[in-house]
């Protein structure tokens, strides 16, 4: 899942000159790459980092953010004998960011754990805490059907009746949340035009 900006200069190198249109595909690449992002914290790059925290739950800084490592997102730059750059989400995150673009029914082929917020345990992106350790984390816990409910339950002093921490279900419905290729489209369509002006402007000052 991804995005990708390109430019066809055909139209405006019509208008130049032989020494400004060899400037053009330089302009272009610039453009390109700056409307994209160098870093995380400038262009389109800092745009869907800001739209994803205010958009999704709490989400980990390695989904919102384009780099090595564990980062879902990843960036190719353009240059001059390529004017495309593309920024998109790596596989193993487009697996579940999908589902918050297009929306959707999520299977896996087994239950899928859903905490049960009031009494599950979640960590800081309200994620199940320690859930690559298993979902039983003490002698408290067990697997078990209450009133009709599969689930993981616990078994308190309090309660008379285990309550239930984790449930399961065989699909899960997702409502598309993150606008990515119309967030992306529209600031595309606003930057690159200028920033394509700036850059031009700069290459042509630097060739006379």
């Amino acid at each position: 899942m991804k995005i990708r900006v390109t430019s066809n200069i055909k139209q405006v190198a019509k208008k130049l000159d032989v020494i400004q249109r060899s400037q053009i595909p330089f302009a272009a690449s610039v453009a390109i790459n700056e409307t994209i992002g160098k870093t995380n914290s400038k262009g389109l790059r800092s745009v869907i980092t800001r739209e994803m925290n205010k958009r999704l739950d709490r989400p980990k800084s390695t989904t919102t953010k384009a780099g090595r490592g564990n980062n879902a997102l990843f960036f190719q730059r353009s240059s001059k004998r390529n004017l495309t750059a593309t920024l998109g989400f790596k596989d193993w995150a487009s697996k579940f960011i999908k589902f918050l673009v297009f929306g959707g029914i999520r299977t896996t082929g087994k239950n899928i754990p859903i905490p049960y917020k009031k009494n599950a345990r979640l960590d800081r992106h309200g994620n199940i805490r320690g859930k690559r350790g298993g979902l039983i984390r003490n002698q408290k816990q067990f697997f078990g059907n209450v009133g009709g409910v599969d689930g993981v339950y616990e078994r308190t002093k309090r309660e008379p009746k285990p309550r239930l921490i984790i449930g399961f279900k065989r699909a899960v419905n997702y409502n598309p949340i993150f606008p990515f290729y119309e967030i992306a489209g529209r600031y595309i369509g606003f930057t690159f035009p200028k920033k394509f002006s700036q850059a031009l402007r700069k290459a042509l000052r630097n060739a006379r």
